[in-house]
């Protein structure tokens, strides 16, 4: 579709080469270091030239997601690896942390910012305050339904809208997952996910279940959907996925935008699921549904070719399995007996194995290649503690896993860096006298000179010192820099020796490039220098305070202050502000306001403001933008803002928070450095901590050790016990019993 931009993940510089060569329109990859994939192999930032060289040349876009939050120690190394990403020029920067955010508008401001998903942004008001932080992207949730989206595309005022359409789905809405932090010790928001939502769990019987694993997203023809709606990018999952998974998924979404008149390689759903599949879900595109975890299935399932008929045994006792096959095979490809279809076995495991011999099922001649629609016989392998012709049944699902004439039209493309150039052009003034020739070159901001002596006589033929210039400094392959403007003084017709003007040529590049390298320290040092500074502590904090939903009975403690969280469509708080006093309530906002129910929020939250009630919870940005239109002075930011440091913090500082939550995720080091910071930064003692929040009902509600309800419209999973936490001495500290079951 004209004007739709599809975008594909890149987890190292193979697989972004593999998907502009499938028909992406730009790509999106990760450095080593803050990156919300740190497993994947990632790019350095040579790396990163080259592909920016490549996609500029070629129309195409190269967006660098710096999607995690960052802690304050490590804010000086998040400036010198944004100064680096500046320099190289990418199209955009995909940002979760405000700090970092702050830190590009003030010292980075040639960076453009893309709101990652893991902001949350999951309503119009989310967005808007994503606009007025200068993000020119938003990453929208991928929980919203296609009613949703169209609804915030109307009004978002210009702001580019880009949504997930294929790929792997997180159990807990994006960015409001905290179970492989607390439970692991590696967090999703710092880009160490440990897969939680994958793994089994222990259910009330003894059984082992898997109760979080989503289905993968497969929105096929949908897309297209999205794009009518107003969608500007439509994006891929998969920065930990193969070359040849980028390359087909790409190549079968830019058949379906440009109504099968592309000229890339050509791939099927079919040919998709060779090369990975789970089974799949549009989500909740047309409306929430409860089918989107799949409690049998874990691994790749490949794409269903046929159904067992029989396993035969020839003369030698060989096994062979005999199917129709709806796709045509060829040795060495993939199969997957799927037993109990469409189930699985818990850990969603299927025997697996490639054919090593295959014949015609009535001929039972040899054959490497057999057609779609004929009967074969495949030779099972009987190694392994468990032999395979024992567990397979009649009727059982073949699929395959792998295909070698999928594999051959996705090759592994070919790329010289010396056949790209750089993307800062180099402008070049050559001065020649008989006895010097000189250059001024300038790229990037940066200004040089460089002299070679020697004794220049007249040129053989007119404006010869040009035309030697001009091939001289067009070699500039493998360099930061392309040709720019070339002007030439040479009033007496000299000629200068093309050797000359190569050693001019390479000295000037050294040059430049320490100019430019010096003047991104001093931009890193203006960074540091401006988010390092101290924070602005407000008049009064209290000592300790306590969190309740509303309806929930306020426990016995000295509480200077009673936080009440209330729903988006149970505001009233009257009850509990006559037992504990108005002036100690402070009212929370909830964490997910679906679109379609926050003008119903709005206005309870209006209304409360003109009833007296002045102290106020935020949530996310959206609430605190909300509270902020209220007219409400005395705000607090929860802990789901995720301040992690002081750039954060002074960030959502300017939008009117006087007061932060620190996140439970915050290590001991960082929670002493924000209560170092000199802003008001209270500290959770005590939470039932929401481990996953998720619009998707679990497979398995009763588990060992967990507690599984739905509250809000939102399924939370927390520890049965709660969590205490220690906190600096001296500290305003809270204790949380908002989450309780």
């Amino acid at each position: 579709m004209d004007g739709t931009e599809l975008l594909s993940p890149a987890g190292d510089f193979e697989t972004a080469m593999a998907a502009f060569c499938a028909g992406a329109d730009a790509v999106y990859c990760g450095l080593a270091d803050f990156s919300a994939r740190a497993f994947a192999r990632n790019l350095s930032i040579d790396e990163l030239k080259r592909l920016v060289a490549y996609s500029r040349a070629n129309g195409k876009k190269v967006y660098v997601a710096f999607n995690t939050v960052v802690e304050e120690r490590e804010m000086e190394d998040a400036a010198k690896a944004l100064a680096a990403v500046e320099d190289a020029g990418p199209d955009a920067l995909i940002v979760q942390d405000l700090g970092v955010a702050r830190m590009c508008r003030e010292a980075f401001p040639r960076l453009a910012l893309h709101a990652s998903t893991q902001l949350v942004a999951h309503n119009l008001e989310g967005v808007l305050a994503l606009k007025d932080l200068g993000f020119e992207r938003v990453v929208l949730a991928r929980e919203l339904s296609l009613a949703e989206v169209s609804s915030i595309a109307r009004r978002c005022g210009g702001v580019e809208l880009e949504c997930f359409i294929h790929g792997a789905l997180c159990y807990s809405i994006s960015g409001l997952c905290l179970f492989s932090a607390m439970e692991n010790g590696r967090s999703g928001n710092r880009g160490r996910c440990a897969y939680c939502c994958r793994q089994a769990q222990e259910d009330g019987h003894g059984g082992s279940v898997l109760p979080f694993s989503m289905k993968d997203l497969m929105l096929g023809e949908d897309a297209l959907r999205l794009a009518e709606a107003g969608v500007a990018s439509l994006k891929i999952e998969g920065r930990m996925k193969s070359a040849l998974y980028v390359a087909a998924v790409t190549a079968y979404y830019r058949r379906i935008l440009d109504g099968g008149g592309s000229s890339a390689p050509e791939a099927s759903a079919e040919d998709v699921k060779t090369v990975f599949a789970r089974n799949t879900t549009t989500l909740h595109l047309d409306g929430l549904r409860d089918d989107v975890v799949d409690p049998s299935s874990l691994g790749h399932l490949g794409a269903p070719i046929g159904v067992v008929k029989r396993v035969t045994k020839d003369r030698d006792g060989r096994s062979w399995l005999r199917f129709h096959t709806s796709r045509a095979l060829e040795r060495h490809d993939g199969l997957q007996v799927c037993g109990g279809h469409p189930s699985a076995p818990p850990g969603g495991r299927h025997p697996g194995f490639g054919i090593s011999e295959m014949r015609q099922a009535i001929s039972r001649a040899n054959v490497f290649e057999a057609p779609a629609g004929a009967d074969v016989e495949v030779l099972l392998p009987e190694d392994g503690p468990e032999r395979l012709s024992e567990s397979i049944c009649e009727g059982d699902v073949v699929c395959c896993t792998m295909s070698n004439a999928v594999k051959r039209r996705f090759p592994v493309p070919a790329f010289r860096p010396a056949d790209w150039p750089g993307v800062v052009p180099l402008d070049v003034r050559l001065d020649v006298s008989a006895g010097e020739a000189r250059v001024r070159a300038s790229a990037g901001g940066a200004e040089v000179e460089c002299a070679a002596k020697g004794s220049f006589g007249a040129a053989r033929t007119p404006g010869a010192a040009r035309v030697a210039a001009e091939k001289a400094f067009s070699k500039l392959g493998g360099t930061d820099y392309s040709p720019g403007a070339l002007e030439v003084g040479d009033p007496d017709g000299l000629f200068v020796p093309i050797s000359t003007l190569n050693e001019l040529r390479r000295e000037a590049v050294a040059k430049v490039d320490e100019a430019r390298a010096a003047a991104r320290a001093r931009r890193v040092e203006a960074a540091i220098a401006f988010c390092g500074g101290s924070g602005e502590m407000p008049e009064s904090m209290p000592g300790r305070t306590v969190k309740v939903r509303l309806g929930q009975a306020v426990p016995q403690g000295e509480w200077d202050e009673v936080v009440v969280a209330i729903s988006g469509g149970c505001a009233d708080v009257s009850g509990i502000a006559q037992e504990v006093g108005r002036n100690r309530i402070r009212i929370a906002l909830p964490v997910y306001t679906p679109e379609m129910e926050f003008s119903a929020l709005r206005h309870a939250v209006k209304r409360l403001v003109r009833e007296g009630f002045a102290k106020w919870e935020a949530s996310d940005l959206a609430t605190l933008r909300l509270l902020r239109g209220a007219g409400a002075e005395d705000v607090t930011a929860d802990w789901t803002l995720y301040a992690f440091n002081s750039g954060a913090l002074g960030l959502l500082r300017s939008l009117g928070a006087r007061r932060f939550v620190a996140s439970p995720e915050n290590g001991r080091e960082n929670v002493e450095s924000l209560f170092a910071s000199g802003y008001g930064v209270e500290f959770l003692r005590r939470q039932s901590t929401p481990l996953f929040m998720s619009l998707a009902k679990p497979a398995e509600t009763e588990l060992k050790g967990l507690s599984v309800f739905r509250r809000d419209g939102l399924w939370i999973t927390t520890r049965r016990e709660p969590r205490t936490f220690e906190t600096p001495r001296g500290a305003s500290v809270r204790e949380d019993f908002s989450w309780d079951a």
